[in-house]
């Protein structure tokens, strides 16, 4: 299993190298394909390090993914101030991406080492004309700690859907409160998906600009990018604690709109601030659920293959 997963990683970075690789003939150098080289520079140097680690160091298994472990997320931080990544406020996130990567290959390395184990003792049971018998599965450490992983994973998954319903329901609420609110005073009109824009000037005037799409429904079924503007120094509840997309503008029309310029009067532009959290439950719930679908899949796949390997040596 371990090699399966080697060789496919393999095989995907080759593949994602040539095709970004052609890609910049004809789009040049852009922000995404720096960024994917970026990745795989940082990941030579992960290997260097880890392999120069090993060669100098003997080190218990855990107690050198311990270490291995903090020198890697000093090495990804500061990797990340330098390529933009990370700033004071989120650098703490390293420890995460390079946990979850941890566990997973020393969950591997651990079973790559009892199997290891296991065919030296055969070799040497072979050489002394010794049987040899399947070890029963109550003492095999890999789907132990398969089952590990598919209980924790299933517990992340599980918060991460509690606390989407959570913070969905926090969101839902704070929504129909302000829109009965703008509602009450005379704003029936609301543009939901908005996103902040450069202030712009036109006759004259300086005007707040948000963006946001307009699905069409009639004719040609589609959607459209329409700027919102209103006057610079509007008064008007702003409710976006910072945030600059994803926002809701409660309004109503001014006389002057036209084609894709929507000429509005705020009542507010509003963000809950907890809409963020929400779409970080619902990506970790997709991350954790897809791990245990695939963690179940690959403990089937392990525990099947014993079966067949023990009733193959009972055979003989």
């Amino acid at each position: 299993m371990r090699k399966i997963l080697r060789d496919t990683c393999i095989f995907a970075a080759l593949m994602i190298l040539t095709v970004f690789a052609f890609s910049i003939t004809g789009v040049g150098f852009t922000e995404e394909i720096k960024l994917v080289f970026l990745l795989f520079g940082l990941a030579l140097i992960l290997s260097v390090v880890n392999y120069v680690f090993d060669e100098i160091t003997a080190l218990p298994i855990l107690t050198g993914y311990i270490i291995k472990y903090f020198v890697i997320t000093g090495i990804v931080i500061a990797f990340g101030f330098i390529a933009g990544w990370f700033y004071p406020s989120n650098f703490w996130m390293a420890f995460i991406y390079v946990g979850a990567i941890s566990v997973v290959v020393y969950a591997l390395d651990s079973v790559r080492t009892e199997n290891d184990i296991e065919e030296i003792n055969d070799m040497v049971k072979r050489s002394n004309n010794e049987k040899i018998e399947s070890r029963p599965l109550k003492v095999r450490k890999g789907w132990k700690v398969l089952a590990v992983l598919i209980l924790v994973m299933t517990v992340l998954c599980g918060a991460c859907v509690a606390g989407l319903v959570c913070v969905s329901k926090s969101v839902s609420d704070t929504h129909a409160r302000q829109k009965s609110e703008a509602e009450s005073a005379g704003y029936g009109k609301v543009y939901t998906g908005c996103r902040k824009e450069d202030n712009v000037l036109i006759d004259g005037k300086l005007y707040e600009c948000y963006s946001t799409v307009e699905w069409l429904f009639a004719g040609d079924i589609g959607s459209r990018d329409v700027n919102l503007l209103f006057e610079y120094g509007s008064s008007y509840i702003d409710g976006t604690e910072g945030e600059e997309e994803k926002l809701r503008i409660y309004c109503r029309d001014k006389e002057g709109s036209y084609g894709d310029e929507r000429f509005i009067e705020p009542y507010s532009v509003y963000n809950p601030g907890m809409q963020k959290y929400a779409d970080y439950c619902f990506d970790g719930f997709e991350i954790t659920g897809a791990a245990v679908l695939i963690l179940t899949v690959v403990l089937i796949v392990y525990i099947a293959v014993y079966l067949i390997r023990k009733k193959t040596s009972s055979a003989v």
